[in-house]
């Protein structure tokens, strides 16, 4: 069962393909359009990347918007429906989508018990100009107990090898999904400096999760993700 601890915040995730427009692009309509809404309705941008090429799947970009909770999602969604005070304005986004050929994928999350908020990463001066997305399938119910386990046995050995974990979300409709997100260190340096993360054999720690994890998870494909300038931890 999935449990909500008291500090849970609710974030938005949208993945958009492209279609024919360039990011820079995207950026400027979104910028114009899209932020505004979404800032006024009161949601947070947490997050925007765009998939690099080779690993993933391009173009396309990643938002995660953060919200104290449902009654936020409740006034968002009203306010961009037929008759809400956004309406035109979401109108002119969806547009925009339309006419270049956008497709996308929208998922309502909750954060990992660990997870720090906006707030909290922004104090700590926490960047992630360059992460690595895992959307992982988990065995039927068992995302929180999947958390746990990283958070005991991959956290610590992933973080001293160049990789921060900056969280892991939990789809709410969804019963076997985590998405998790690591910050490289040094961005595109972190490939140089702890790639192969182990050269002959892997340590104790890593044998260890990897008798763990298959009985929790099925499986899950990773992306390689850059932030576009109005992401605010880049």
């Amino acid at each position: 069962m999935k449990k909500y601890h008291s500090h849970t915040l609710l974030y938005l995730h949208e993945t958009i393909d492209l279609g024919a427009a360039g990011s820079d692009e995207f950026v400027a309509q979104f910028s114009g359009l899209y932020h505004p809404i979404m800032t006024d309705l009161g949601a947070r941008l947490f997050a925007m990347w765009e998939t690099t090429p080779y690993n993933g799947h391009w173009p396309q970009a990643t938002l995660i918007w953060e919200l104290d909770a449902f009654a936020d999602y409740a006034r968002i969604g009203r306010a961009q429906a037929r008759g809400g005070s956004h309406e035109a304005a979401a109108a002119a986004w969806a547009g925009f989508l339309r006419d270049v050929g956008a497709r996308g994928e929208g998922r309502i999350m909750y954060a990992g018990r660990s997870n720090r908020t906006l707030a909290q990463l922004t104090e700590a001066k926490v960047t992630a100009g360059l992460v690595i997305q895992e959307i992982m399938q988990t065995k039927p119910g068992r995302q929180d107990d999947y958390i746990r386990e990283l958070e005991r046995l991959y956290v610590p050995w992933s973080e001293a090898t160049g990789k921060r974990w900056l969280g892991s979300f939990i789809t709410t409709f969804r019963f076997n999904e985590v998405i998790h997100y690591w910050a490289l260190d040094g961005d595109w340096a972190c490939f140089e400096n702890h790639y192969p993360s182990w050269k002959d054999s892997p340590p104790a720690e890593i044998v260890t999760w990897m008798s763990v994890a298959p009985a929790l998870r099925d499986g899950w494909e990773d992306s390689i993700l850059a932030a576009l300038p109005p992401s605010p931890l880049r």
